[in-house]
């Protein structure tokens, strides 16, 4: 039995902005079930204590030295969810704000020392409770520096509290790396020697991120095609020289679906549940979504559905240059998401030029979210990049076939079909490769065709929705992984 401690900025339930909740909420679970000890270590956003009244404060005023003329302080507060228990490190100066990361003017100022602060806290708050795990699991830049931390600790000390402790670091999305000022290293106290080009150095600033690729002992991605992608200059953000460097420690586990959350055997918002074996549930899903939208619908006709934020990395940009051909196959489109200001204007005058036959909804809702899921019989997901993606792998459950560009965890999880005969070998969805209006339009119009049949597309279905992308086997690679270490 391994003692793992994961370290992120967010997680389900208590806060979330995107998959790396997902991932840290669900995982710990999974790896509890492999006989392993996981705990959770988060910071403690003052909502998290108006929303969980049964979280309790483990100890307060807890020291942590920020540099060398300034200490600050934290409480460690505590909950049992799903018998994982969940740690938090509070702090209403650096943690007391209305939002995760910063305000739609831009990331907060002083992000630099809230997640350095979180990163030196960590070690507090293990020592506090008594923990000293064997895997030391960081995700993304916010708790990056860990791995930097530790291992000046055991350089200066061989018998510190964690010397027996491994690092592994997962990159979700290697766009966000977290490179703040050069003063950033006064302010924490690092050592100078550790700015450099094989250190946290990245071009005249520090790199979180960075650090947590040159220090951790093992580096992961949330698929295989992304750790491949990241070594390329299109996908490594300028981190691919590092990467290189560090190629033999990387590997890509793709992240797991809570079939708990996303099933439509038990989901309650949806119109009525369903199985492979027994689909007129979804026929019902599909009615009650199209007269929730359109007037007199035709419900023999396709329905295209998108849940996504509408970025150019989710691929909004090409999906907008080919809908006036879209729009003029027999199809609905419904969309629903939020993102740039531009892409969100181009996408309502289509709406006012087609309101008979496609849906736009700029906010979210996961209620609605749900009913696409279900309601839809193809689901758009044409990412410029996508290190793992979650959609797709509901979409698959809800038996909504995915039109994907195939890259990163999209490539590794649909498996493509060109012919009847890719159906018979599991064929479950349609992958394009050229990043261009025209291609995306192409491969919607081969889903289409293929849609015409229903028995086929019945066969279609049940591949999709017989897949498994539950966390056990995720779990099955981390904890592979973890026992190689130790």
């Amino acid at each position: 039995m391994l003692k793992i401690a994961i370290c992120s900025s967010e997680a389900v339930p208590f806060a979330k902005t995107g998959g790396l909740a997902d991932v840290t909420g669900s995982l710990p679970a999974a790896l509890k079930k492999s006989g392993n000890n996981p705990i959770v270590i988060l910071p403690g956003y003052e909502y998290i204590f108006l929303n969980f009244k049964d979280i309790k404060k483990v100890q307060e005023n807890i020291r942590v030295r920020i540099n060398a003329g300034k200490e600050d302080y934290f409480d460690v507060y505590k909950i049992n969810s799903k018998c994982i228990d969940y740690y938090f490190i509070r702090n209403p100066s650096y943690f007391g704000r209305e939002n995760l990361y910063g305000t739609p003017q831009g990331d907060y100022e002083d992000n630099n020392l809230r997640f350095g602060f979180l990163s030196k806290s960590i070690f507090e708050l293990l020592k506090i409770i008594d923990f000293k795990p064997d895997i030391l699991h960081l995700h993304d830049y916010h708790t990056a520096l860990c791995s930097l931390f530790l291992s000046v600790e055991k350089s200066l000390n061989k018998k510190c509290y964690f010397k027996d402790t491994k690092t592994v670091f997962t990159i979700h999305n290697i766009a966000y790396q977290g490179i703040f000022g050069q003063e950033t290293i006064d302010i924490l106290d690092i050592d100078k020697k550790y700015f450099n080009m094989d250190g946290i150095e990245f071009y005249g600033k520090i790199n979180y991120m960075k650090g947590g690729i040159v220090y951790s002992d093992k580096i992961t991605t949330v698929s295989p095609t992304y750790s491949k992608e990241i070594l390329t200059p299109e996908f490594g953000y300028g981190l691919e020289g590092i990467l290189k460097v560090r190629k033999d420690s990387l590997s890509g586990i793709i992240n797991g679906l809570d079939y708990e959350i996303w099933n439509p055997a038990n989901d309650r918002q949806i119109a009525e549940n369903y199985t492979f074996g027994n689909l007129s549930g979804k026929k019902k899903c599909k009615k009650e979504l199209l007269d929730k939208i359109f007037i007199n619908p035709d419900y023999k006709i396709p329905v295209l559905g998108m849940v996504s934020r509408l970025s150019e990395q989710k691929g909004i940009d090409i999906l907008i240059n080919a809908l006036e051909n879209i729009l003029k196959e027999k199809s609905y489109i419904i969309i629903l998401g939020t993102g740039d200001d531009k892409y969100m204007d181009l996408l309502r005058d289509f709406q006012k030029t087609y309101a008979d036959k496609i849906s736009l909804n700029l906010s979210f809702s996961d209620s609605l979210a749900r009913q696409i899921y279900a309601g839809s019989d193809i689901f758009i997901m044409p990412s410029k990049y996508e290190p793992c993606g979650l959609g797709q792998l509901i979409s698959l459950k809800y038996g909504t076939i995915p039109v994907a560009r195939k890259t990163g965890g999209l490539a590794d999880t649909i498996i493509g079909i060109d012919s009847e005969d890719d159906i018979c070998k599991g064929g479950q969805g349609f992958l394009f490769e050229d990043y261009d209006w025209k291609s995306l339009y192409n491969c919607i119009k081969k889903a289409l065709l293929f849609f015409q049949d229903n028995k086929i597309w019945r066969k279609i279905i049940n591949n999709a929705m017989r897949c498994d992308y539950s966390w056990d086997y995720s779990a099955k690679m981390y904890n592979n992984l973890f026992q190689s270490m130790i």
